[in-house]
């Protein structure tokens, strides 16, 4: 995958820069805040891909506003993937795509949008149960960043369960994982296509526990500001941060080819 460089929209015309001042004003209502007034969202796109690797079509969810979804959709298909292959022949196929839409004020008062690729796979359904925080946890001001590992499975359900903590030198409690793994065997998700068929694609999915007061030692601490360290970002978040929650498709049929980070601005 290529990732980096910029979509140039110079010479847009009047009704692309209409959507996209559309579009701003939408996150500026809707998108929550980051320091800065950075405004950030993950939004997560169906994907036809023909047999070339070209997006045909995009499906978004109803509650998106029409004006990002304008702006989604375009940036979307500008994306490419390497075909999907049934019998060693490329054939069509349906992914869900993960994107990161950013608002970023600039110094004259309005924002830019950035768009960026942050992979793709089976979307997990949203109505799925939360773990419950453990007690033992609770009572403790405990958090823990856990790792869940997966089948999507053809019929959508989830199988060959595992779970392991996020960062190797922090120890979790059992209580953690088993309340972890007891909710993902209710999960479900919507798997991929190939050629129009569903097929099982092997996932990792991050699950954290966090509390309004936390209590962190100083290893924990230090972990937490490596992990942001390492994380392309362009806010300074206040206090300890905490990491993004994460969805990973490991052998997805569709890899992306050209993801380019798209950069649009009034």
């Amino acid at each position: 995958m290529r990732r980096g460089g910029a979509g140039d929209d110079r010479g847009e015309d009047p009704m692309k820069t209409a959507l996209l001042s559309a579009a701003l004003l939408a996150l500026a209502c809707v998108l929550p805040a980051h320091a800065a007034e950075t405004r950030e969202q993950i939004y997560r796109i169906g994907a036809d891909v023909d047999a070339t690797g070209r997006i045909t079509a995009t499906q978004l969810d109803a509650d998106v506003p029409a004006s990002i979804g304008s702006v989604l959709s375009a940036a979307v298909k500008q994306w490419h993937f390497v075909p999907a292959r049934h019998n060693d022949q490329p054939v069509p196929a349906h992914t869900f795509v993960y994107t990161k839409l950013k608002a970023i004020p600039d110094t004259h008062g309005g924002y830019s949008l950035r768009i960026s690729f942050e992979g793709n796979g089976p979307r997990m359904l949203q109505q799925n149960i939360q773990p419950r925080y453990p007690m033992d946890a609770v009572h403790a001001r405990e958090c823990a960043f856990v790792v869940l590992d997966a089948i999507v499975r053809p019929d959508g359900s989830l199988g060959d369960l595992s779970a392991h903590s996020r960062f190797d030198d922090w120890p979790l409690r059992s209580s953690f994982i088993k309340s972890v793994l007891a909710a993902a065997r209710q999960w479900h998700a919507i798997p991929e296509q190939v050629d129009g068929q569903p097929v099982a694609t092997r996932m990792h999915l991050s699950v954290s526990f966090t509390l309004s007061e936390p209590i962190f030692t100083a290893k924990q601490t230090r972990i937490l500001n490596n992990a942001a360290r390492q994380e392309t970002t362009d806010d300074a978040q206040p206090g300890i941060p905490l990491p993004p929650d994460q969805t990973l498709a490991l052998d997805s049929p569709l890899k992306p080819d050209t993801a380019a980070t798209i950069i649009r601005a009034p």
